[in-house]
């Protein structure tokens, strides 16, 4: 990866302008991916602000290239989103263009070519700019004029102030756009709805013959095909009035000035960069100021390189960029001239990846939200023919595994001669890595050793394709949890054993159980390291413990019972519970009280298979199985077979349900107990007496301080 770093030149730019701080530009990305086209992506940070910033690198000497001004759905009036305008025309990609008034008809404030067609002039701003492409492919940013006027029969004229223009107010005199002049619309404004609709209208068909003239109100329909609508008001109507009736032959001639055979041309605001020199803003920032998310777009010294850039803002994972921070960045990339485009929630970024038949979103709309509708886009096209001849394929899958990790990896496409797209649905393929740190099974890379290695795509056409991958080792995992799909299991019978690793970086991932070591103990089983599976011969004294390690550094354990051993597990303040993983629900949940956990004492009964009975008088609760267990509501002594014992707890009724301290039930009635702190959860387990006569104690049963157990009763019985 390329690092672009501070210069004493930088510094001194700084200093001028007064920027924020560069902690580091860093380019992680770049890929060719139409011809005289290259992504480029940038993971910038300004401030500690990171933001991330995705530039496309055209080359107007590339005879493959081209780009288009989009319009919305096709004509002004018509928004859509950049997405939309990518799919309708098939742009290899597609960002957003000019500014222009969210609130009005939709069209651009500044001058607009399509296809060598004007189809909107500039308003009357100061410093707004364009980027124009002559027919000799040379690329300008410059300050664009419009002018023009109609000549009556006569000989008599007046100028046309604009065209296809919303209305607005000058800047400097705040005269308004629509009142003494002469605005024109042609087919390119799809509404009928036009500029003030209080003006009077002139229909003019394209020789110049006025059709109709419409008295203080618009025509209500839209421009023809092929036609002009004039709209007046005050002197124009005069002008007019005085010298224009239907039937009349008069001319209408407009232009932009210069106009070098201008066969692309887009507005934007104000210059980012000048002579290859970060420029002050000369705008009006109290709208456009902030961080926020960012269009521009730039010009090499030759007028042969055009850099469009996008940076995403006020996302998780994007903060944006200021003006100044935008302009910087630009001088970094080694622009001649710079200029503002339409930023904010107007900014996103589409691109068809080299080898891809369908669109990226590489820049997100600002908070993440759905992409705003804006009124035009610059579009970027594959103008040479499809050979058919494959070039190159490409996969994706992960730079990054963990020792034990099985990362996918597919052919994600391939593409022609000259760039285009080819369907690889009936190719055959296989992946290889001559390297033995890891395995490769179809379509999976199994790390086994930490380590960097290559892994290739081979095709059956002859196609290839590498990518380098990193195998991090057992200290890359924070944690290791160890799960089997049965809790309880009888001799002869199978289970399947899953070690999930919690990582550094938060990722959670399915480890290989060939790369942990394995031990089973307190019973007996034949392990498979290849699938994960335990075949138990025999369940000793009824609970086993299952424990994998990786390299000495990480562990994880799980317990197993026979399947006469009765487990039940409960959460405080849930109602959901499991008996021997039959999932089930408590009609009052455990909870903490005194730092003992109470239960339901119904609960209890009814998952154990004691019979249970209540004693309203004396307020006892009598549970009857192998022993006799006698509890008063208030009282912290109990009686377990005749014999009176004492806890530090009382069994309560509450919400009419008699809830008991768990840790003594479960002492009393010769229950194993284990609490989880982290999840909260007690389980309880009943191992039978054939089973407690052989019963060693297990070293790594977790133990259950006193201080974290105590549980709910059920309602009286």
């Amino acid at each position: 990866m390329k690092r672009l770093r501070y210069s004493i030149y930088v510094i001194a730019l700084l200093c001028v302008m007064v920027l924020t701080q560069t902690t580091y530009a860093e380019e992680v990305y770049r890929e060719t991916f139409s011809p005289g086209a290259t992504r480029v992506t940038y993971d910038v940070t300004y401030d500690k602000n990171r933001a991330i910033i995705e530039v496309l690198e055209l080359d107007l000497n590339n005879p493959g290239l081209d780009l288009k001004v989009v319009a919305g759905q096709g004509k002004y009036t018509q928004h859509a989103t950049v997405s939309s305008m990518a799919e309708r025309t098939d742009a290899e990609a597609l960002v957003n263009g000019d500014y222009y008034n969210t609130l009005l008809q939709g069209a651009p404030d500044s001058a607009s070519i399509i296809d060598g067609r004007l189809v909107s002039s500039p308003a009357v701003y100061t410093d707004r700019h364009t980027l124009a492409i002559t027919a000799d492919k040379r690329a300008v940013i410059d300050t664009t004029y419009f002018e023009g006027k109609v000549t009556a029969a006569n000989d008599v004229s007046y100028p046309i102030d604009g065209l296809n223009k919303s209305y607005y107010w000058y800047d400097g005199t705040g005269e308004y756009s629509h009142e003494n002049k002469i605005q024109v619309y042609n087919d390119f404004w799809a509404s009928a709805s036009r500029g003030d609709e209080k003006n009077t209208e002139v229909l003019v068909n394209a020789n110049g013959v006025v059709e109709a003239i419409s008295p203080k109100q618009s025509l209500p329909y839209a421009v023809p095909d092929g036609k002009l609508i004039l709209q007046v008001s005050a002197a124009a109507e005069d002008f007019v009035n005085q010298n224009i009736k239907v039937g009349d032959t008069i001319k209408v001639n407009f232009g932009i000035t210069p106009n070098d055979n201008y066969q692309f041309l887009i507005g934007g605001h104000a210059l980012l960069v000048d002579k290859g020199q970060s420029v002050p803003y000369t705008k009006d920032i109290n709208v456009l100021g902030g961080r926020r998310a960012r269009t521009a777009v730039g010009v090499s010294a030759d007028h042969k390189m055009i850099y469009l850039i996008a940076a995403e803002g006020r996302t998780d994972r994007s903060k944006g960029l200021t003006l100044g921070e935008l302009s910087d960045f630009m001088t970094r990339l080694g622009v001649e001239r710079a200029m503002n485009l339409d930023g904010g929630g107007s900014t996103a970024m589409v691109v068809k990846n080299l080898g891809n038949t369908e669109r990226t979103r590489v820049i997100n709309p600002e908070k993440n939200a759905a992409e705003r509708k804006v009124v035009s886009g610059i579009g970027i096209y594959n103008t040479l023919p499809k050979t058919g001849q494959p070039q190159g394929i490409k996969f994706t899958g992960p730079d990054t595994l963990v020792i034990g990790e099985s990362g996918l990896y597919q052919a994600t496409g391939a593409w022609d001669t000259n760039l285009h797209p080819m369907d690889i649905s009936s190719w055959g393929y296989h992946f290889e890595t001559p390297s033995d740190l890891a395995l490769v099974s179809e379509s999976y890379l199994l790390a086994l050793q930490p380590g960097n290695l290559e892994l290739a795509l081979k095709a059956d056409n002859g196609l290839s394709a590498t990518k380098q991958i990193t195998i991090q080792g057992y200290d890359a995992i924070k944690t290791l949890t160890v799960t089997t799909d049965k809790k309880r299991i009888a001799p002869g019978e199978t289970l399947h054993i899953q070690a999930e690793a919690t990582l550094s970086d938060g990722r959670k991932v399915i480890l290989s159980p060939r790369v942990l070591d394995f031990m089973l103990t307190d019973m007996e089983g034949s392990w498979d390291s290849e699938s994960g599976n335990l075949l138990i011969t025999s369940t000793g004294n009824g609970i086993g413990h299952i424990t994998l390690k990786g390299g000495g550094i990480i562990q994880g354990e799980a317990k197993l019972f026979d399947t006469s051993v009765t487990v039940i597990e409960m959460t405080v303040n849930k109602k959901a519970y499991t008996v021997n993983d039959t999932a089930a629900t408590l009609d009052a949940a455990p909870f903490i009280q005194d730092s003992r956990t109470l239960v339901p004492v119904r609960f209890v009964a009814e998952a154990l298979g004691l019979d249970v009975a209540w004693d309203e008088a004396t307020k006892q609760v009598t549970l009857q199985g192998a022993k006799t267990l006698k509890l008063t509501i208030g009282s912290n002594a109990y009686i377990v077979d005749g014999v009176s014992q004492a806890m530090d707890t009382n069994p309560l009724i509450k919400d009419s349900r008699t809830f008991v301290p768990i840790r003594f039930i479960a002492e009393a009635l010769g229950l194993d107990v284990a609490w989880d702190e982290a999840t909260k959860q007690v389980t309880l387990i009943n191992i039978p007496q054939n089973l407690k006569a052989t019963k060693t104690p297990l070293a790594d049963a977790p133990s259950t301080p006193e201080s974290k157990l105590a549980v709910p009763t059920d309602q009286p019985a």
